[in-house]
């Protein structure tokens, strides 16, 4: 389940990869500032991210719309930052071409969202009296 998980997850990010190239380079062509561009096709590809994730990614998981967008808007932030940081160590070393590098810190930042996301942001919901690491009820602690 994980392997069909991680291809759904590959498909919708690759999708939000290219609305969010498609909206920036139409909103630089038209005149806006780059950043506020980025900016806008950011959040535009955020949305698109997660509510792909939401009802294709992770759709067999029960999982509250509101909880998992406040989650996943973290994990999306994480990422990004991640991409960014070793974007820039990359760089720094001149080592390797700028495309390269760009390739390498995205994949890691993949990783890593595709990780918080399916361990966190859209986790199954448990039941409130369940306990986190249940034991089977054959198991008797107490008495050992």
């Amino acid at each position: 389940m994980m392997w069909t998980q991680l291809l759904r997850f590959g498909i919708i990010g690759l999708l939000a990869t290219f609305v969010h190239m498609v909206i920036g380079f139409l909103l630089i062509q038209s005149g806006w500032q780059p950043l506020v561009a980025n900016t806008l096709a950011f959040a535009t590809a955020f949305l698109v991210s997660f509510i792909g994730h939401l009802r294709f990614s992770f759709a067999n998981q029960d999982v509250g719309a509101a909880s998992a967008l406040r989650r996943f808007l973290v994990v999306a932030l994480i990422g990004f930052g991640c991409n960014q940081a070793i974007l820039v160590v990359l760089l720094s070393w001149g080592m390797i071409s700028d495309t390269i590098a760009l390739w390498i810190s995205t994949g890691c930042a993949a990783i890593l969202t595709f990780i918080l996301s399916r361990i966190w942001a859209f986790r199954t919901r448990r039941e409130p009296d369940t306990e986190a690491f249940p034991f089977p009820p054959d198991i008797n602690l107490t008495d050992q």
